[in-house]
């Protein structure tokens, strides 16, 4: 990537993706090529900031007139507080992924993954009205996206977790905000496989099987029993071809892997920050720079 773009002068943007630990974060590959094909005189920067140390990280930005944070783990739900502007749906699920800061300081922080999740099943050809469907996880994305599920319609919602009690946090303020059956089941085999009879969508919402982590799903015969025309979504962007993704193709079921998430996130959170539109070729630039980087095939 030459970044032919970037001028670094005083008008360069610089973007900074927060997080501890940020090393292997992908993101500003996504952004970089994205500045590049649209001409913009910005950069995004991966920095390594330490739990607690937000508060000094947000007077420096003020100082140094750097306007635009990325925030990742642990900093989504800790930012929230010392922003002036949080979005309701935010606020309800402790999760920002995007934060703008005004000239007169002013900050704005929305939270994108769900938005971004659940436009990437409706692109990629997900019915969801009226249906119902299944969340394998209940971390940080979860609520954000069962909730995005409601406002498409969906009536009734699992969530498969193997801590009950924190999917029935996530349940609760789910059945307190919105009209959808939300349902907590285990991820024993008899569980999933009786739910998943139900469900035209199945969401994997954990890091099983992606590259890197240790742990791989014990049990995905559960996708067997899913009805044929149902659509199965996974968050892993790397491999493109998860476990999840592989066991749902097995059964010809239409799939929407992780990479469609990251892309479909870029789109809103691109019009959020710098008010621009993105076209479905800079999409394509975004999926094919992320695979040269990673060395998979899309």
């Amino acid at each position: 990537m030459k970044l032919e773009n970037v001028k670094l002068n005083l008008d360069t943007e610089l973007v900074l993706n927060i997080g501890c630990p940020i090393g292997k974060t992908n993101a500003p590959r996504v952004y970089n090529k994205l500045f590049e094909k649209l001409g913009m005189n910005a950069i995004m920067l991966p920095a390594e900031i330490q739990k607690g140390e937000l508060p000094q990280l947000l007077e420096a930005c003020k100082t140094l007139n750097i306007r635009y944070l990325c925030p990742t783990m642990p900093h989504k739900a800790d930012i929230i507080p010392l922003l002036d502007d949080v979005d309701e749906t935010s606020k309800m699920f402790c999760s920002v992924n995007a934060v703008k800061i005004d000239e007169d300081g002013t900050s704005h922080g929305v939270g994108m993954d769900g938005k971004g999740a659940v436009r990437a099943m409706v692109n990629g050809g997900a019915k969801l009205n009226g249906i119902t469907a299944m969340l394998y996880g209940a971390g940080s994305i979860s609520g954000v996206i069962g909730y995005e599920l409601s406002r498409q319609n969906v009536k009734k919602l699992y969530i498969a977790n193997r801590s009950r009690e924190k999917a029935e946090k996530i349940a609760q303020i789910l059945r307190n905000n919105t009209a959808m059956e939300v349902v907590v089941i285990s991820t024993d085999k008899e569980d999933l496989d009786q739910a998943a009879a139900e469900c035209k969508l199945l969401a994997n919402l954990t890091p099983l099987g992606m590259k890197g982590y240790p742990y791989k799903h014990e049990y995905l015969g559960f996708i067997d029993k899913m009805p044929k025309d149902a659509a199965v979504f996974d968050c892993i962007i790397n491999p493109p071809d998860s476990e999840v993704i592989l066991a749902a193709k097995a059964n010809g079921l239409l799939t929407i892997p992780g990479m469609q998430m990251l892309v479909s996130q870029m789109d809103v959170i691109f019009d959020f920050m710098f008010g621009v539109t993105l076209k479905e070729e800079d999409k394509e630039a975004c999926i094919d720079e992320l695979c040269s980087w990673l060395g998979v095939e899309r």
